[in-house]
């Protein structure tokens, strides 16, 4: 099992990472994409990916950061990509729900991604809240539609959309306790569709309050699973597909 989207460079798992990575492979996850958040995550990414060449490493700053400050640490992160092996562009996005940062600079920080994305020929990994349709625009605008919406919580209709464009639509452990969740996921065509645990964060049902690790992916699959009404396995492989596919650059990439 893949797990698409992660933050084993997060400060709660400096502690217990081998840990961590057991409990991963026993639970059968071969692969997991280790997110950046920041300059210096995105550098910890990619010195996690040199010790375990299983993380694949994703370089960005989050739009949480103060967007104006993190403009200027663009270079870093394409100084990265420079000189460094990286699986996506990300994590970046809008975020409309914290407001951290002013949301013009929020969309130039996120304009910016997309075009080292392109220059790169990377998928994106893309954060939304409250913040989709603008999202949407901006992609629609700089004309680049490879990667993944990750942790999907927009409406059926916002998904068919981003779906129409060219991307994919993640899930994390959110599927298991949200109703929503599950009908837009039930609707959706299969092989447009991945899976995630955004962990430390976003735990499934049966850890909810506790720190998520990869190991708990397994648990959204089997909820998946029975959304779609097919066998986890046979899901699984489903998905894993679907992650190489667009990871490996088997997409289309825009010119």
């Amino acid at each position: 099992m893949i797990d698409t989207h992660c933050h084993l460079i997060d400060p709660q798992f400096f502690k217990d990472l081998r840990s961590v990575l057991k409990r991963a492979q026993t639970a059968g996850v071969t692969k997991i994409v280790n997110a950046g958040y920041d300059a210096d995550t995105s550098e910890k990414a990619i010195v996690m990916a040199n010790e375990y060449p299983w993380l694949l490493p994703a370089v960005g700053i989050h739009p949480n950061e103060a967007a104006a400050q993190s403009i200027n640490e663009m270079g870093r992160i394409d100084g990265i990509l420079e000189r460094s092996q990286v699986t996506a562009i990300g994590e970046t996005g809008l975020d409309y729900y914290r407001d951290f940062s002013p949301r013009d600079a929020q969309r130039e920080l996120f304009r910016l991604h997309i075009r080292l994305a392109r220059k790169w020929r990377l998928p994106l990994l893309i954060h939304t809240r409250n913040s989709l349709d603008d999202a949407i625009a901006v992609l629609e605008a700089e004309g680049y539609c490879c990667g993944v919406f990750h942790c999907y919580s927009g409406s059926l209709e916002q998904a068919r959309k981003v779906i129409d464009m060219g991307f994919y639509v993640g899930f994390a452990g959110v599927l298991t306790f949200s109703k929503r969740a599950r009908e837009v996921m039930q609707k959706l065509p299969v092989d447009r569709l991945l899976l995630e645990t955004d962990a430390p964060f976003l735990a499934p049902a049966g850890h909810r309050g506790k720190r998520n690790e990869p190991a708990f992916i397994t648990e959204t699959l089997h909820c998946a699973a029975d959304v779609i009404d097919i066998m986890p396995e046979k899901l699984e492989a489903i998905l894993d597909e679907n992650a190489e596919r667009l990871f490996a650059g088997g997409e289309q990439f825009a010119p």
